[in-house]
């Protein structure tokens, strides 16, 4: 899971599902998106909290927690210059 990828996760998401990730991609890229869009209501649609679902994306992407907030800034600064 690559900064790319989930930048192009939360393009079709904010563009074709009113910004919630969609239930047809692996869970670490569905959390990774519902984290970099602020979809608390996501999360709280799969009983993660926010703790859980950045363990797990961490995991996932290979970051650790102290990467995890440049890496979820870099997503969110790409998607807000468009």
């Amino acid at each position: 899971m690559t900064k790319n990828e989930i930048t192009e996760r939360c393009r079709w998401a904010r563009d074709h599902n009113e910004s919630h990730p969609s239930q047809r991609w692996p869970m670490g890229e569905q959390l990774a998106v519902a984290l970099v869009l602020r979809d608390r209501s996501w999360l709280d649609s799969t009983n993660h909290t926010t703790e859980t679902a950045t363990d797990l994306v961490c995991e996932q992407a290979g970051l650790s927690v102290f990467e995890f907030t440049g890496w979820l800034n870099d997503i969110r600064a790409a998607l807000e210059s468009e």
